[in-house]
């Protein structure tokens, strides 16, 4: 008898993919009604609705759609503290608004990766990370146990732990390092060209709800709210993490982006330049000089992306008002003792060594930083709202017992990431990110720049770096698939 032929139809080319269509129908959606409610003047709902809204978008991309995931989250970080001015803009000033948590909510839900996986805590290569868990935790008991505000500590745990899990949660996906660099590199070239531009717009003309937040917001550094006499800080709360999260991004441009990258770096430098914070420009010379020294033999190449970069930002930096600002704070570096800041954060340091070196529990979590509004009767800052020291705030809020925890996760996780396989450090982006990590690193003298928004750049791309190490070995070394986690 003849064989009989199976044959499968196929769907036409044209068939809509409505499985690829569903998140990008979920994000659009939560635009418009965030925009919806803005024209509608909903602002006191939406103020509720916002982290509602995006938590559920959150969840879905994570569970469905991993890729997309990681650039939407990206993007709350940038985009949601604007939606915050815009809602006080038209309801008052809140100083505790709801709108904030939803970054924290998003990127929190990489906690289900942790608790899928704990049990891998205990091999070598996730080790660190039960270290680092074991430090927080601990001062996070120390931050309600010593009095403290539990939502102040709960806050500030959120604070320091989203990073560290998320960072977590891209290694433990190794597989998919292509498909992250992929859409990190693409959504940090399109931010880094939204945020820039809309930083120069806010130097020549703040827009009435960045003036309303500059009024109301207690924050001394962000400069006047009238043109030319603000210290950029585009879509963020502030210049600091700003400054961080472009520098971030304009190093990232070194390793490509398309033709996209030299406009967006053109604006980037500009606004960049124009946050006037200076401890993230010195922590981009660290982070450039690091890439330059891993990968040597590509130095004419990215001194030529450097050139090329310079005379496209270069007619930017020449605009009189532009160069006045620019200038008047590089004159700084040549006069530090006649500094107010430098010198007001040198006294804090001084002031602040010895209750941080010689409190051996520590305050706890809640105690520092922004988490302090939560135990403020006040809903402003507490006195130490602005610890104006990323090293002496770990010892200071963690104690000996957490921060030997803390520090020897980090330093192991660090040692790893620096020492890789060869692979890796042929790959550009991978040596980038690298080099992120070390820039934020540089910069932990001023300003704590492992927790926050700066925790995320900093956790974000030594996950990154960690992701491409296992990928290398794994991959392209033994061809192996499966995660031996015992290695």
């Amino acid at each position: 008898m003849p064989r009989r032929i199976k044959t499968r139809v196929l769907a036409p080319a044209h068939t809509l993919n409505l499985s690829a269509a569903v998140p990008w129908v979920a994000i659009v959606g939560l635009i418009a009604s965030v925009l919806g409610g803005l024209v509608a003047n909903a602002s006191g709902l939406l103020e509720y609705f916002y982290p509602l809204a995006t938590s559920s978008v959150g969840v879905l991309l994570y569970w469905r759609y991993p890729t997309l995931y990681l650039g939407f989250t990206w993007w709350l970080w940038l985009l949601t503290p604007e939606v915050r001015r815009l809602v006080d803009y038209q309801q008052g000033w809140n100083p505790e608004s709801p709108v904030m948590l939803a970054p924290y909510l998003v990127t929190a839900f990489t906690s289900f990766t942790l608790l899928r996986h704990l049990p891998k805590l205990q091999f070598y290569r996730y080790f660190a990370f039960g270290l680092i868990l074991l430090g927080l935790f601990y001062s996070y008991g120390v931050g309600i146990l010593s009095g403290g505000s539990t939502l102040a500590a709960t806050f500030d745990l959120l604070n320091w732990l989203v990073p560290v899990v998320f960072a977590f949660h891209l290694l433990m996906h190794w597989r998919q390092y292509p498909q992250y660099r992929r859409v990190i590199r693409r959504t940090f070239v399109w931010s880094v060209l939204v945020i820039g531009l809309y930083g120069l717009l806010q130097f020549f003309r703040p827009p009435a709800w960045d003036q309303y937040w500059m009024i109301n917001a207690p924050i001394a550094s962000v400069g006047l709210p009238e043109p030319l006499g603000v210290r950029v800080f585009s879509t963020l709360n502030s210049p600091g993490p700003f400054a961080v999260v472009i520098m971030a991004g304009l190093l990232l441009l070194l390793s490509g982006g398309g033709p996209l990258r030299w406009p967006a770096a053109g604006v980037g430098y500009a606004s960049f330049l124009l946050s006037a914070v200076r401890a993230a420009w010195g922590g981009w010379v660290v982070g450039l000089l690091f890439i330059i020294a891993q990968r040597s033999r590509l130095g004419p190449r990215l001194l030529t992306v450097l050139v090329v970069t310079g005379l496209i930002t270069l007619p930017l930096l020449t605009v009189g008002p532009v160069s006045e600002t620019i200038n008047e704070r590089l004159q700084t570096f040549t006069n530090l003792r006649q500094d107010t800041s430098f010198n007001d954060r040198v006294a804090f340091q001084l002031y602040i060594l010895p209750q941080a070196l010689l409190n051996p529990i520590g305050t706890g979590l809640g105690s520092t930083g922004i988490a302090t509004k939560l135990s403020a009767a006040t809903g402003e800052l507490g006195e130490l709202g602005v610890f104006d020291s990323g090293l002496l705030n770990i010892p200071y809020v963690l104690g000996w017992p957490g921060s030997l925890l803390y520090i020897g996760g980090l330093i192991w996780l660090l040692y790893y990431a620096l020492h890789g396989v060869v692979e890796a450090k042929s790959d550009l982006f991978a040596v980038t990110s690298r080099g992120i990590a070390v820039a934020m690193l540089a910069q932990l003298f001023f300003v704590n720049t492992l927790i926050g928004v700066s925790g995320m750049v900093f956790w974000g791309f030594l996950g990154l770096a960690l992701a491409a190490q296992v990928y290398y070995v794994q991959i392209v070394r033994t061809g192996d698939r499966r995660d031996n986690s015992s290695n």
